[in-house]
């Protein structure tokens, strides 16, 4: 087993983030690539991309929706060129998939449908009063995921 991990499949959840980049890159280092499934998950939060016309009473404009779809279109698009990057500079195939929601809840879910053994994430390294005052989507996973979770610093 020369220290790699065993798993069938895995989900790495990544942000957008140097560490999610780097949680990565080291996981894969870290299993036999050529055993296991791998699927990145980047999930938008959609919160990010609020505009007026969700604001009860304003009637808003086309525009305006155009623009956050837009928006949303080339984050997804930068996630999915980083996520090629490393899978070609790994030599390594992963799914990648791209899912709008509350990333707690999207990663759950993902886990669930693609049957994974492990997720893994890297830790964005909050102070403790952002962890208090906005949570931890790793410290969430964590503590509420049937599966183990492998938080990667």
């Amino acid at each position: 087993m020369n220290g790699e991990i065993m798993c069938t499949s895995v989900l790495v959840a990544v942000d957008g983030s140097a560490q999610s980049d780097y949680a990565l890159t080291q996981f894969l280092k870290m299993i036999n690539t050529e055993k296991t499934k791998l699927t990145v998950l980047y999930v938008i939060a959609p919160s990010r991309y609020i505009t007026f016309e969700e604001v009860p009473g304003y009637t808003g404009t086309q525009a305006l929706r155009e623009l956050r779809e837009r928006l949303v279109k080339q984050e997804e698009e930068t996630i999915r060129q980083r996520v090629k990057k490393i899978s070609e500079e790994e030599d390594v195939q992963i799914e990648m998939m791209v899912r709008i929601g509350d990333p707690r809840n999207e990663i759950l879910s993902v886990a669930k449908e693609i049957n994974a053994s492990l997720i893994v994430m890297g830790s964005t390294g909050k102070g403790l009063g952002e962890r208090i005052l906005l949570g931890s989507v790793s410290t969430y996973i964590s503590t509420h995921s049937e599966i183990s979770t492998m938080i990667i610093r």
